[in-house]
């Protein structure tokens, strides 16, 4: 009896930080796809409280400073995610035409009515034929946060557009599954659901593992919306919490010290946890390589919830095979999705996600991230429109 009841809360625990989370273990297990919302109204939302919150980024420069020739807009090329969207963003910018984009691949842009006087695309990312069929096109509203596909595309790198992007600091399902990912790891519970897929329950053997998570360190790489909410937690769990990041040294109160990018070698080997929340550019691709695991502490836990391009991964197959690395988890891969017989799987402690992260079911009251991310959206529309400053401004040249 006492037996039965323990496996059942072992149970509990892990499927409610892993499968809750939409996690695999070593195992391709589909997430579920978000519930629709279509039938819910759209609420209003109050864009400064949002602000407030997420610590939005404002440019410095309005938009009549930073795009050459801007005029007042006549149309705006609007990929919505459902069929209300266009009528509530319609509110923010009435004298403005919104033309309803096409979706799906290969889209014959030069036969969409009303093109040819579109000034801004929301939620449509730039290609060669958009270009074309759109002559006044000056802004760019993505709804992505990594921008290393977009910023390569030839005129956008060429800094013939303004780039506005869906900041990830929007997106708090990254943080709690890297945290997640982090938790399940320090205290083994991947071991424990391995036993529980193969039905067989024994004494774990957690190796290096095990641990107590007050006061241990974890460094993240990348203080930016992800790793400042990564952080944020970290510290609330009694962790110490380091961090890099690419423009200073400043940082919130809960992060014990702050380094610049070229100080991530010599701090990896301080941490007992590295969480990777990197943008991906050329200073990042491969970044953590042979030599980046060998300076980790041996045995030591790795979470990448970036870009599977930021790891070499035949390199982190080896550092978990030695144990240098003591666990792994990953979000992203390379490729994606990861296929059946692909090393990776095989590697030993490792979690394997989708890089899509878990889907986010918020509590009671509390609104999704995915009308937040609008509302973000709504008020660079209005902003845009009145020729003022932008939120997200993306700096095309440095890739984020």
């Amino acid at each position: 009896m006492v037996h039965s009841m323990g496996r059942i809360m072992r149970r509990a625990v892990v499927s409610a930080l892993l499968v809750g989370t939409g996690w695999t273990a070593g195992l391709a297990v589909a997430a579920p796809a978000m519930a629709q919302s279509a039938a819910k109204p759209i609420p209003e939302g109050d864009i400064d409280a949002l602000i407030k919150q997420t610590g939005l980024v404002e440019s410095k420069q309005t938009v009549r400073q930073m795009v050459p020739g801007w005029r007042k807009p006549k149309a705006m090329l609007v990929a919505a995610d459902r069929p209300d969207r266009i009528t509530w963003l319609q509110k923010a910018v009435p004298d403005v035409k919104l033309i309803a984009a096409p979706h799906g691949r290969d889209i014959a842009w030069s036969k969409v009515p009303g093109i040819d006087q579109v000034d801004a695309a929301i939620g449509v990312n730039p290609s060669p034929a958009l270009i074309a069929a759109a002559p006044n096109l000056k802004w760019f509203q993505t709804l992505a946060a990594g921008m290393e596909k977009i910023v390569s595309e030839p005129d956008v790198a060429a800094g013939k557009f303004l780039v506005t992007n869906s900041p990830s600091r929007l997106i708090p399902k990254v943080g709690d599954d890297a945290i997640a990912m982090m938790v399940a790891l320090m205290r083994g519970l991947d071991r424990y659901v391995r036993m529980d897929v193969a039905q067989h329950m024994a004494q774990p053997d957690f190796g290096s593992r095990g641990w107590e998570m007050a006061n241990r360190t974890v460094l993240v790489a990348g203080l930016g919306g992800i790793g400042t909410q990564v952080a944020r937690m970290a510290h609330g769990l009694g962790m110490k919490v380091i961090a890099t990041r690419e423009t200073s040294h400043e940082g919130p109160g809960y992060v014990d010290y702050v380094g610049l990018s070229d100080e991530l070698p010599a701090m990896v080997g301080k941490a007992d946890v590295v969480i990777v929340a990197l943008p991906l550019t050329s200073k990042t691709r491969n970044l953590f390589d042979a030599s980046m695991f060998a300076r980790m502490k041996r045995g030591a836990i790795f979470i990448n919830v970036a870009r599977g391009q930021e790891v070499v991964q035949p390199d982190l197959i080896a550092a978990l095979e030695t144990g240098q690395v003591g666990a792994a988890g990953l979000g992203p891969t390379v490729p994606e999705p990861l296929p059946d017989n692909d090393p990776l799987w095989r590697a030993p402690n490792i979690l394997i996600t989708t890089h899509m992260g878990a889907p986010t079911q918020p509590a009671e009251g509390v609104e999704n991230f995915r009308e937040k991310e609008w509302q973000a959206v709504r008020e660079n529309m209005r902003r845009y429109t009145a020729g003022q400053t932008l939120y997200s401004v993306v700096d095309v040249k440095r890739g984020y």
